[in-house]
């Protein structure tokens, strides 16, 4: 199993991909140079987009680590590709990505990555 994801940093997103058994979660810091994610935080409060196309609600997502949350942090020179272990599960990931996006006047970071188990 191999998925391309893109995770965009803006009020009108979640910031968050789910893969598999991962929730994937956008974190600080990120440029134009790095980015670093959660792997499966515990999401304590998440609203979805409102079907409403003539309004929109800004996305909040609350979320805390657990112990089994894992940080990785990402770049375009080491740290490219990073494996990773969930629920003896092994996942790669890799940075492919990283560029702006304009959603209502405004640009707004993204990040895409390969999700894949070995």
């Amino acid at each position: 199993m191999e998925k391309l994801i893109k995770i965009v940093s803006s009020p009108f997103s979640p910031s968050m991909e789910v893969v598999d058994k991962l929730v994937i979660k956008l974190d600080v810091p990120y440029s134009e140079q790095e980015v670093a994610i959660l792997i499966n935080p515990n999401i304590q409060h998440y609203v979805e987009n409102n079907d409403r196309s003539d309004v929109k609600i800004a996305q909040l997502t609350l979320s805390t680590d657990t112990d089994q949350t894992k940080k990785l942090t990402f770049d375009f020179k080491d740290k490219n590709i990073q494996t990773f272990e969930v629920e003896n599960k092994k996942y790669e990931m890799k940075l492919m990505n990283i560029g702006k996006e304009r959603i209502e006047e405004q640009y707004f970071p993204w990040f895409e990555f390969s999700v894949k188990s070995l």
